[in-house]
């Protein structure tokens, strides 16, 4: 007979079952969080007159659409599958952006979000994309390598000081990534606009891909390397417009 295994004790069972719910909860908040974006650039982005309108439109009614039947189907957020996968929404506002990068009058009239014209939004998803590509890369599930999470950390700590001082000047994307971001005295491609679109999220998504091959699986980090892969080409793409 196999030996009896020993009770668990009632506080572990509870703390087990918050933690549970509490990231269940922190899951369905994310989700939300991008849902309320999408919708808000599909009203905003119409009532702005854009030429992208009908496309945003309609990508936002589409992914509204499936994402409800999969749900009526028996889908959860956060269970398999893209379209419950929390960051669904945030993917196609990635997407969005990128097919609205071909120039910088395309730019210009692109998607519009939180009461900012497409320039000052486009920013502000690098700036968030540099942020997390930090965090992922020298946070808690980082590199192991003390000495490159800090010089990644600290690259990062500057691309998003660059960034934020951008964004609070209304300074447009396609400007930052032409240079004109902090730090000025540096060459172009020192500054932190291009540090933060260049060599932090690449090296992001790197760390990503690496960690995939290392543990033989995607589970929990395909979605970080489509992110990071998507935020590199769209900093591409808006380079060369």
């Amino acid at each position: 007979m196999s030996e009896a295994q020993p009770d668990i004790p009632v506080a572990a069972r509870r703390g087990r079952a918050v933690a549970r719910l509490a990231a269940r909860l922190g899951v369905l908040l994310v989700r939300l969080a991008g849902d309320a974006l999408l919708v808000d650039a599909a009203y905003e982005t119409w009532r702005s007159g854009s030429p992208l309108r009908i496309i945003v439109i309609a990508a936002v009614a589409g992914f509204a659409v499936l994402t409800l039947w999969v749900l009526s189907q028996g889908g959860r957020i956060g269970g398999r599958g893209w379209l419950t996968d929390p960051a669904s929404p945030y993917i196609l506002i990635l997407g969005l952006f990128i097919y609205s990068a071909g120039s910088p009058n395309d730019i210009a009239n692109g998607p519009v979000m939180v009461g900012q014209p497409a320039g000052v939004a486009l920013l502000g998803i690098l700036l968030l994309l540099v942020a997390l590509a930090v965090v992922r890369f020298s946070g808690p599930w980082g590199v192991r390598t003390l000495w490159l999470r800090v010089i990644v950390a600290a690259l990062g700590v500057y691309a998003v000081w660059a960034l934020v001082l951008a964004l609070r000047a209304r300074t447009g994307a396609v400007a930052v990534l032409a240079g004109d971001c902090e730090w000025r005295a540096a060459p172009v491609w020192l500054r932190g606009g291009d540090m933060g679109a260049f060599v932090v999220l690449p090296l992001a998504f790197v760390r990503e891909f690496a960690d995939a091959m290392t543990r033989l699986t995607l589970v929990g980090l395909f979605r970080w390397m489509v992110i990071f892969a998507l935020g590199s080409w769209l900093a591409i793409r808006v380079a060369g417009a």
